[in-house]
């Protein structure tokens, strides 16, 4: 589907979180513009975005490459809000409608990545408080 000249795909309001939703809509070029023969211009790379980002008129500040790298990345980094606003206009295709729409499944996604990550530290916690703490001992055969 395409909106304002652009791949447009509705949110899939699946319950991934941020960092699955965010890999699937990169590799499928969500949001780019369509390219001379009228096919997607590919996927979306950190730089690419990083500079569609900053184009956006209302945004004065820009985002930084290195952010839009970490959103690249299998690490349990997320997005700040600021950040979703900008990619909520970017997956949206610059449509009020759709931007919103965008806005709150991304809003969603990250809160689902921050819940993950929540759980791991505290299953991490757990397994380390069932470890006894055991002096290591060694012995050396001569």
């Amino acid at each position: 589907m395409f909106r304002n000249g652009k791949l447009f795909l509705p949110p899939p309001r699946d319950g991934s979180d941020f960092k699955e939703l965010f890999k699937r809509l990169a590799a499928a070029g969500a949001g780019r513009p369509l390219g001379k023969d009228g096919f997607p211009a590919g996927p979306w790379t950190p730089e690419l975005l990083a500079e569609a980002i900053s184009r956006i008129d209302s945004n004065r500040v820009g985002v930084d490459l290195r952010t839009v790298q970490l959103w690249f990345q299998e690490n349990e980094k997320g997005i700040g809000t600021a950040n979703i606003r900008w990619l909520a206009r970017i997956f949206g295709c610059d449509d009020p409608v759709a931007t919103s729409e965008w806005q709150m499944e991304l809003s969603a996604a990250q809160s689902r990545l921050s819940a993950k990550r929540r759980e791991w530290k505290r299953a991490a916690g757990s397994v380390a408080q069932e470890i006894p703490d055991t002096a290591l001992t060694a012995t050396f055969d001569d």
